[in-house]
């Protein structure tokens, strides 16, 4: 019995082991761009009690680099996606669409403005950084390098999506391992 347990142990010790943090690479065979993509995203929340209890809405958050034949650029990609289905409620309660973004630490923000074609302005054909659910919307902003050594430092302790009208939709931090950020600068050449 005792020798069963040890072995039961220790096929269970791998999945004990930490995960891989290495960004993801890989060929857009449409576009021929090739990208390489954080390991896992950065999740952010906000509870949206008036519908249903636990219920939020979340955006997934996650870096990329893009490298088309040597010239090389530097995106944040951003996921909105919920855990309520939304489809018998009025257009005016759907999650909100990614547009102007702003991050924002403690000594900080950075406002950014959406690429106007999407994941296509990428070179990404599928999308990236999606979450658990069937439904979501995504949009991609450029960086520039120190945008992305920024990111490295520390996590945004929130992201707000800034509707037309300046109003802000705020998203703490939920999920965010800081570990993704050097694996990624790592990979990019980009740490200091």
């Amino acid at each position: 019995m005792r020798l069963a347990w040890l072995a039961l142990a220790a096929l269970a010790l791998p999945a004990c082991v930490a995960r891989d943090l290495w960004p993801a690479e890989r060929l857009d065979p449409a576009t021929a761009v090739n990208v390489t993509i954080v390991a896992e995203p950065w999740v952010y929340a906000r509870p949206v009690p008036m519908l249903a209890a636990n219920a939020r809405d979340y955006l997934n958050v996650g870096v990329a680099e893009t490298n088309r034949a040597g010239v090389r650029a530097y995106w944040l990609g951003v996921v909105a996606w919920s855990t309520i289905d939304r489809s018998p409620l009025a257009a005016e309660e759907a999650p909100a669409r990614p547009g102007q973004l702003r991050l924002a630490w403690q000594d900080g923000e950075l406002a950014l403005a959406p690429a106007a074609n999407g994941r296509a302005a990428v070179g990404l054909t599928a999308p990236a950084l999606t979450g658990p659910a069937e439904r979501f919307t995504d949009a991609w902003y450029p960086l520039s390098a120190e945008d992305v050594v920024r990111l490295g430092r520390a996590a945004p302790a929130s992201v707000s999506l800034v509707g037309a009208g300046g109003e802000p939709t705020t998203y703490d931090s939920w999920l965010v391992n800081p570990a993704v950020m050097p694996q990624f600068l790592k990979a990019t050449g980009l740490s200091p």
